[in-house]
């Protein structure tokens, strides 16, 4: 992470010459690239004889305003269930079309419109201009509707963004966590930590439903899944009311792709990389009558090679005055599986059940080796030999049962989901060439053994109502059971008897249980060009923390959060979106944070979580503002937050040693800019980049002083090419500053990746090569804390050097699943020549939210 400060414009001036100096050279060579290919295409066009202009302009009944990107079919007369052309509007409706001349039926679609035909005859002699057509508005209320140009990646609704997983070109060879680099908001950085705008504290959810297991091991878990069993990634900004306050900087919302068609279709695919990591994965989804099913299921094992790393602290006033400098290799590796399956029953359109059980487990493994070297107040130095092993994973499962009505839109859902989530770990040390004062002697041995986790029992009603076409109202109520538990069995080898001995100093076991009582009331009202969505969640806890040490201790605790939600849509335009939202969010600490089990693998540099957190209250005000047209697509969102009792990490010096827990001391302040844009100046190119930039100010509120502000920001961008013989060419980049922290800043780092893509078999065989940081074996990174009377630098050389092969293979009845009354134009089928896309705003998503 890099705090700015006053060095801020002399760091950056520089950079921003060779930056720019870059830019511009890259931005040149782009533009003469699509410059030569736009002449080629003009030039094949001037080629075509014979054929005749139809033109006009597609409006609706309101003051005749134009339709943007409407749906245009051509048939010839007699055979209008036949279409020879499809294309669509741009953004003014204006349309234009070359034929033969003959006779022809136009048909025009347009959302929420009744569909037109009308008989053309396009002769010889002039050119056809049809005028202005203007269509009727429809009487029958859409859910959801996408009239598609090109696919479209992102769509705007008032809480909520959505990217097209299923769109992506890329998403058939690549894992969901390479997807996320590219949704709005939503940035992964080089050592594929996620960031939900700017901030590390959000919920995943899995098809509207809070998912622990992947909450908890968010990377390792969505590097498993393959991306092509997702359908869509939703970032819910400004969670309303019905969904648990939990989750400061909001919702990842991941949805799987499921048939609505009777049939089958799946994937197999495996990868492999030069570490030695490899792995593979299976996809299915079929649907025979009232029965439907999806699964996947994946194996992955990864392997780092030898890693370097460099330490040093130094202890000064009011502290003993010490020098403590550590250097150090390390290597791991690693393997997991993962999978989930759903089944669905449907007997009747007003009736539905759902069961669904996933499954996610692994396990990490590391050896070290670490020379140490201590001077001043205390003098001695040692080697220590490490071994590490932490296992990690989930088991979901979960049964509804959604009842609909007569009236459309009005449901009741009821829901049951049992979670567990071990985080088991254990280490081993041995110390050897011991000199000087040190804590254990010549051929010191120790073991711990930590078994930790939570389970986590939920219930749910939901109820929704549309009023009218204009007011909706929502309703639930929602009961959790957690039980998260910590004990550990810590031994050492006494070097006087040659024997193993319990050490019960170190005894720090837990168990912590929380009941969560809570119920929400939700309303919405849109018409016209407004749109507005309130409610109030209240939920009410009760926990009770049995923390057994040396002193055994029980503490019980209650508190009632109210949470409000409020956003208020504008459509500035057919393809402008103005978005304003407050929300209050709260974060209750989870095992990792709570868990004070003392990791002292490296026992001059221990951490341990807090049983006595508190849940934190943060209060969000955004302001979003999304426009999407035939060839440019962009989102900016300007935030605000403000937390009093933030959780935050810190660091102090006791005996010698350096302590890292959490605590309840933090007071933030966070204005955050992100960006998304994506721009398709041919239907064969497309660039895109995601980005955010934030200043943080952070204070401790427990009398020590410590505070810190600055700017961070990352990004992340790419260059898409579709070539001929079905291939595709991609680049992707990234640099990351990382968060602004109480004590600790750090270095930025950086990231780039170059693939290419083949299609076989008719687009059924995916073959993709991609190369990781090819022109730097090692990526060093940086950090440095300070403290009350110490400050401790280090650095660590991680391999970032790669190449990865994977192959995807899809089988089955490939045909595009229509849902509702989704309408999709083909890149194949525009003959039009412009790309891009619009998605109507409002309405479901095509899933069942219970998020609350």
């Amino acid at each position: 992470m890099i705090t700015f400060d006053i060095d801020f414009n002399e760091w950056i001036r520089p950079l921003d010459i060779i930056f720019m100096k870059r830019l511009l050279s890259f931005l040149l060579c782009c533009f003469t690239a699509v410059t030569l290919f736009a002449q080629t295409s003009v030039s094949s066009t001037e080629a075509v004889k014979d054929q005749f202009t139809v033109k006009g302009q597609l409006a609706g009944p309101a003051e005749n305003d134009p339709l943007p990107y409407a749906t245009i079919s051509v048939a010839r007369e007699g055979a209008t269930d036949k279409a020879i052309k499809k294309l669509a509007a741009d953004e003014k409706g204006n349309f234009s079309v070359s034929l033969p001349a003959g006779k022809y039926v136009f048909t025009f679609q347009f959302v929420g419109m009744n569909p037109l035909k009308r008989n053309v005859e396009v002769s010889a002699r002039s050119q056809t201009d049809l005028g202005k057509i203007v269509l009727s508005e429809s009487s029958t209320q859409l859910e959801e509707v996408s009239v598609v140009a090109q696919r479209p990646l992102v769509k705007v609704e008032i809480d909520k963004l959505t990217y097209s997983a299923k769109d992506d070109p890329e998403a058939s060879t690549s894992s969901v966590l390479d997807l996320l680099r590219k949704v709005p908001m939503v940035t992964v950085d080089g050592e594929d930590n996620i960031q939900l705008k700017g901030s590390s504290n959000f919920k995943i959810y899995l098809n509207g439903k809070p998912s622990n297991m992947i909450t908890n091991n968010p990377s390792q878990v969505l590097k498993s899944m393959p991306a092509n069993s997702i359908k869509d990634i939703e970032v819910i900004t400004d969670p309303g009311a019905k969904y648990d306050a939990e989750g400061i900087g909001g919702i990842i919302n991941i949805i799987t792709d499921k048939r609505v068609d009777d049939g089958y279709s799946g994937s197999v695919g495996a990868n492999g990389d030069t570490y030695g990591g490899y792995g593979g994965n299976t996809y299915l989804a079929l649907k025979y009558g009232k029965f439907g099913f999806t699964g996947n299921a994946s194996y992955y094992h990864h392997s780092r090679p030898e890693s370097e790393s460099t330490y040093m602290r130094e202890d000064f006033a009011p502290s003993p005055e010490n020098l403590l400098t550590q250097d150090g290799t390390d290597k791991s590796n690693g393997g997991g599986l993962f999978f989930s399956s759903a089944l669905s029953y449907e007997p009747d359109t007003l009736n539905l059940f759902n069961l669904s059980v996933s499954r996610f487990g692994g396990d990490f493994s590391s050896t070290g080796l670490q020379n140490a070297l201590s001077k001043g107040a205390q003098n001695y130095s040692y080697l220590a030999h490490s071994f590490s092993e932490q296992e990690y994973g989930g088991t979901e499962l979960s049964a509804d049962y959604q009842r609909n009505f007569k009236k459309e839109g009005e449901m009741l859902t009821l829901s049951y989901r049992f979670q567990q989530n071990p985080n088991d770990g254990e280490y081993e040390s041995r110390f050897t060439n011991v000199t000087g004062d040190y804590f254990y002697p010549e051929g010191y041995r120790r073991k711990s053994i930590n078994d930790a986790g939570g389970k986590e029992h939920t219930g749910q009603i939901d109820y929704v109502n549309p009023l009218t076409n204009k007011h909706n109202v929502e309703a639930g109520l929602k009961y959790i059971l957690r039980k998260n538990t910590s004990e550990s069995d810590n031994t050492y080898f006494d070097v006087t008897d040659n024997t193993w001995k319990v050490d019960l100093s170190r005894k720090n076991d837990l168990d912590h249980d929380q009941n969560i009582v809570s119920g929400y009331a939700g309303y919405s009202f849109k018409t016209g060009k407004i749109g507005v969505k309130t409610g109030l969640r209240g939920e009410y806890t009760d926990q009770n923390i049995h923390f057994m040490s040396v002193n055994d201790t029980t503490i019980q605790t209650h508190f009632f959060d109210l949470v409000p939600s409020f956003t208020f849509s504008y459509q500035l335009g057919m393809t402008q979106t103005l978005r304003v939202g407050y929300n209050m969010r709260i974060s209750r600490p989870g095992i990792w944070y709570l868990n004070p089990y003392v990791n002292d693998l490296n026992p001059t540099n221990i951490s341990y979580g807090n049983p006595k957190l508190d849940a934190e209250q943060s209060h969000n005000f955004n302001i979003n503002f999304g426009s999407f047209s035939q060839k440019v697509n962009l989102n900016a969102s300007l935030s605000y937050s403000f937390t009093k009792n933030a959780i935050a990490s810190y660091s102090f010096i006791e005996e010698g040693i350096t302590h890292n827990t959490y605590d309840n001391i933090g007071k933030n302040q966070h204005i955050g800019l992100n960006l998304y844009s994506s721009w398709t100046p041919l239907q064969k190119i497309r660039l895109y980049a995601n980005a955010n930039v934030s200043y943080t100010d952070i204070r401790s509120n427990n009398g020590n002083q410590l505070k810190n502000h600055g700017f961070s920001g990352q990004g992340f961008g790419g260059l898409m090419l579709t070539l001929p013989q079905d291939f595709r060419l991609g680049f992707n980049g990234g640099i990351f500053s990382g968060r602004v922290q109480l004590q600790t800043s750090q270095s930025a780092m950086y990231f780039y990746s170059f693939n290419v893509m083949k299609s076989f078999l008719n687009k059924k065989l995916d073959v993709n090569l991609s190369a990781s940081n090819p022109f730097a074996e090692f990526v060093e990174f940086n950090s440095k804390t300070k403290g009350t009377g110490f400050m401790q630098e280090s650095t660590f050389m991680q391999p970032m050097r790669s190449l990865r092969l994977s192959v995807t293979y899809r089988f089955g009845d490939l045909k595009t699943s229509i849902k509702k009354v989704q309408r999709t134009i083909s890149n194949d089928d525009l003959k039009a020549g412009d790309s891009g896309s619009q998605s109507a705003t409002g309405g479901s998503t095509g899933t069942t939210e219970s998020g609350n």
